[in-house]
């Protein structure tokens, strides 16, 4: 057995916490895995038997916190709070809730005037990956309904308002109810206005990203 305080010892530990005082922002955490009192208590976090943190790219107190703080900003005057999830770009936010809500073979409709980036992803990434990506004026609200109407593997929306960068402005309102009336998915780039300016949620949207 190796001497506790010998050299390797000090190299892998902690030293004694030294906070005193509690910090006015969390901190962030760049820790890996948590510690466990017991391997009881490992067990019963992994099983969700009880609450508590197990590897940070499932999440952290870092992270929990500013997907909650946007989530209530977003949600501002909803009743019940949408749920929220933190990512490490906007393009891996996106990749996510399409190939989480999508398949192979579903049709994305969206706006031509997209943020550059999206565009890219949608064309290089998801296109080959068998989405089909369906362009057009989405502020041409009786041309959009035929095209819902008439193409039922158009499966999501995909919208920004204001879009990026020519400014164009689009009815939430409208194509929130489009959506739920023909039972489509919904998702507004929200980013440039932020939740201070709109929330997407309250006029029916199902998914807002930043």
């Amino acid at each position: 057995m190796k001497n506790a305080s010998g050299f390797g010892s000090l190299c892998v530990h902690d030293l004694e916490d030294p906070r005193t005082t509690r910090p006015l922002q969390l901190p962030i955490y760049a820790t890996t895995v948590f510690e466990f009192e017991s391997v009881q208590q490992g067990i019963d976090i992994f099983q969700g038997k009880e609450k508590g943190h197990l590897y940070s790219r499932f999440g952290n107190p870092t992270v929990e916190m500013v997907a909650e703080k946007i989530g209530k900003m977003e949600g501002f005057g909803l009743e019940s709070l949408p749920t929220s999830y933190l990512l490490s770009s906007g393009m891996a936010a996106i990749s996510t809730l399409m190939l989480g809500v999508l398949k192979s073979g579903d049709k994305i409709l969206t706006q031509g005037n997209l943020y550059g980036g999206t565009t890219e992803l949608f064309i290089r990434v998801l296109q080959p990956l068998g989405f089909e990506i369906v362009y057009a004026d989405f502020q041409n609200l009786d041309a959009l309904e035929d095209l819902i109407k008439k193409d039922p593997a158009i499966r999501m929306l995909y919208f920004e308002t204001p879009s990026n960068p020519t400014l164009a402005c689009v009815d939430m309102e409208a194509i929130g109810s489009l959506c739920k009336k023909y039972g489509r998915f919904s998702a507004a780039d929200n980013t440039f206005c932020t939740p201070y300016l709109q929330q997407p949620f309250r006029y029916g949207i199902d998914f807002v990203l930043h």
